[in-house]
């Protein structure tokens, strides 16, 4: 096999459907594209209402008796480009730039993300050399709102033991478990009442935040939490207005509160909770104001406002449980993502994250209890699976062994991930299958300096190919 015939065809394809425009829920184009290609190949092939498309290829001479393998990535992209930018997503294909060691766009998202894994699904279809078990290529749709393709597609009719997904961003690195998650939204509407006491502003910002999934576990402060817990400090409080981040999928940095109250020393209060609490490094620019001001407005009761801070400060968050089986890896946790109490109306969002799903419903069970008792209205959204890690798998023997083998014996790295990924919404319909996600160095991806690594696709297409040649082995 020449390898370098088949880099170039693979960049081949990635050029090709870059043609193609393909923003989340617009997918009808590239599944039109997709399926002219099966067509062309006499292969077999289908596609559903959401423009998911399944092609089949029967397996090479003499692996027919081989297990079947499922090769998947999504067909849409993050869609985003500069201010300056005439570029049209409904129309237009992407601009590449390519240079000797990468592949950028010209004022938009590259699309890699994960237009070379639909490129590498590509590939093995056309590549009449490859040697292969039966493959079924699905191309799924929306993965980047919500995984719905995913999530509605219908796997009846596939017969196979193995899946590699190839949505990866890191060569070196193979997902092997992915986090579920639900979003739980607490509302409550509060007659407001005058304020009796004098009124401060209080301030949080500075701290470095992250993604709520794959930072959870870096110490990093939440400041919808710390904003609580420095009012809890204060006595008699009654609060005007409560703001605080802005996704919930994100670990909130900022946050400001209006607050009556009767405390006089209300600075020495806020030192309590600041010189006592241990901040990371990348926190370290952590700004706490309070300031008294002439804001004149009502409020909360003190019972309500307190009953808030109560809800702020014990709903389960952070990190609640690490996987047993694989070390260092968060299997459960809670992120208090927005606050938003105005005018008498309180709105706060979670996002509960887990590999187990059971874990996961019993998190979100105590939550909503702990919301119920102090009369909270219960709404729940964007619910998905989780993909919870299996030791000693074939296929990640197999990854294992093929990276150690195409990078001088570098040892990979292999990890369950806290965030969610389509392997998830699979493994619910497909529990059985023993599946991995990689793929090639893409940096900066959903922005306009999304960078593609041509090298590491070399690297990447061999470890890809040693991998089907140790699972076709019987």
């Amino acid at each position: 096999m020449n390898l370098e015939e088949k880099y170039n065809k693979l960049i081949y394809w990635f050029k090709e459907i870059s043609k193609v425009p393909r923003n989340s829920t617009e997918e009808e184009k590239i599944a039109n594209f997709l399926c002219d290609f099966a067509k062309e190949r006499n292969l077999e092939f289908r596609k559903d209402e959401l423009h998911n498309v399944l092609i089949k290829k029967k397996a090479s001479e003499g692996l027919e008796e081989a297990d079947a393998i499922i090769l998947q990535a999504h067909t849409d992209m993050v869609c985003e480009k500069t201010e300056e930018s005439l570029h049209d997503f409904k129309k237009d294909g992407i601009e590449i730039i390519e240079s000797k060691e990468t592949l950028t766009a010209k004022d938009t998202t590259l699309g890699a993300d994960d237009g070379i894994g639909v490129a590498t699904l590509l590939l093995f279809l056309d590549d009449n050399e490859i040697k292969h078990p039966d493959i079924y290529c699905l191309f799924t749709t929306q993965e980047e709102i919500g995984m719905d393709g995913a999530k509605f597609f219908d796997y009846s009719d596939i017969n196979a033991k193995y899946l590699i997904n190839v949505d990866g961003e890191e060569e070196n690195t193979a997902i092997v478990g992915c986090a579920g998650g639900v979003r739980l939204g607490y509302e409550k509407e509060i007659v407001v009442e005058d304020i009796q006491n004098d009124v401060y502003s209080l301030k949080i910002s500075g701290l470095h935040g992250g993604h709520s999934g794959v930072d959870i576990d870096k110490g990093r402060f939440n400041s919808n939490y710390l904003a609580a817990k420095i009012l809890e400090k204060m006595d008699e409080i009654q609060i005007i207005s409560f703001v605080g981040g802005n996704k919930d999928n994100a670990i909130p940095s900022n946050t400001s509160v209006a607050f009556a109250t009767k405390t006089q020393n209300v600075n020495e209060k806020l030192n309590e909770v600041t010189n006592n609490i241990d901040l990371v490094e990348e926190d370290k620019n952590l700004k706490v104001e309070i300031n008294k001001t002439d804001l004149t407005n009502k409020g909360l009761s003190l019972e309500e406002s307190k009953n808030l801070i109560n809800l702020l400060i014990n709903l389960k968050q952070w990190v609640i449980e690490y996987n047993q089986e694989k070390e260092g890896t968060v299997e459960t946790s809670g992120n208090i993502g927005i606050v938003e109490a105005l005018s008498g109306k309180i709105k706060i969002t979670e996002l509960i994250r887990s590999s187990d799903d059971n874990k996961k419903d019993k998190i979100k069970e105590i939550n909503n209890n702990m919301a119920k008792k102090y009369g909270y209205n219960i709404n729940e959204s964007s619910s998905y699976p989780g993909w919870k890690y299996k030791a000693n798998s074939k296929i990640e023997e197999a990854y294992i062994k093929s990276y150690k083998e195409t990078h001088n014996g570098e040892n990979p790295l292999v990890c369950a991930i806290h965030a969610g990924v389509e392997c998830g919404m699979i493994y619910k319909k497909m529990p059985n299958i023993e599946m991995i996600s990689i793929g090639p160095d893409i940096v900066d991806v959903h922005t306009v300096n999304e960078t593609l690594y041509l090298e590491s696709c070399k690297k990447f297409l061999e470890t890809l190919f040693n991998i089907f040649d140790m699972l076709s082995e019987k």
